[in-house]
């Protein structure tokens, strides 16, 4: 079982995207310290942008990441993935985020709550030339256990994804993210977790000084590995 979930993981880290993950697979609780969650795996996106008409779909969008402990109620994660820009002149380029989720309910309580907060970096094609991307952004996050081994979460995020470097600067070049997503999880072991989300987005921004608004649809799957279960489970 070890070797299966571990050869998962790095089957799917290995995968470069074209959008960025706005789903969160997680739940509100928290890593405990001292131990680690790896998520691996992938979906789809499709983007409707409503000025210009266009539309654009992207069947495989794998998505790669990692959580630990840092106190009983926060924890630290870094994912790979890509900024969201919906525009056609825009080429988004493998990037990298990190956040920090803070659980604001007591661990015994029926409905779990958690706020994240945190930023990522790219390097995307801008009309053929390489630009830094940043992206803040944050989420709240609550989720609770429908029975054992099953949970349900809900998700609402915001994030900005800005261009300082392009002409213009940050004013002209910019995307705002909006909306919310919901989970299902299933444990397929004690140290192994089958994730299912989905989720809407409104992306409003500019690019060029022309403005470019768009509505995204989210779908994902993702294995999780708990690392203490993992070593600690008999086989």
């Amino acid at each position: 079982m070890k070797k299966i979930a571990l050869a998962l993981v790095l089957f799917m880290s290995g995968y470069v995207t074209k959008a960025q993950w706005l789903l969160n697979f997680g739940t509100a609780t928290t890593v405990q310290p001292r131990n680690f969650v790896f998520i691996s795996g992938t979906g789809a996106q499709f983007t409707r942008t409503k000025n210009p008409s266009t539309s654009n779909f992207t069947p495989f969008l794998a998505h790669a990441g990692l959580r630990t402990g840092l106190t009983s109620r926060m924890d630290i994660g870094y994912r790979l993935c890509n900024v969201p820009l919906p525009y056609n002149v825009a080429g988004p380029t493998l990037g990298s985020a990190m956040d920090v989720k803070f659980r604001v309910t007591p661990m015994v309580s029926t409905w779990q709550c958690s706020i994240i907060l945190g930023g990522g970096y790219a390097y995307v094609q801008l009309f053929g030339n390489g630009k830094s991307a940043w992206s803040p952004g944050g989420a709240v996050v609550a989720s609770r256990a429908l029975s054992k081994g099953k949970v349900l979460a809900f998700q609402a995020r915001a994030l900005q994804t800005s261009i300082p470097t392009a002409v213009g600067g940050s004013a002209e070049n910019y995307v705002n993210v909006f909306g919310g997503s919901a989970m299902l999880g299933f444990d397929l072991h004690p140290a192994l977790a089958l994730l299912v989300e989905a989720g809407v987005f409104d992306m409003q921004g500019r690019v060029n000084a022309t403005t470019t608004n768009a509505l995204g649809f989210q779908t994902g799957v993702v294995l999780k590995v708990d690392w203490k279960k993992l070593t600690t489970t008999k086989e």
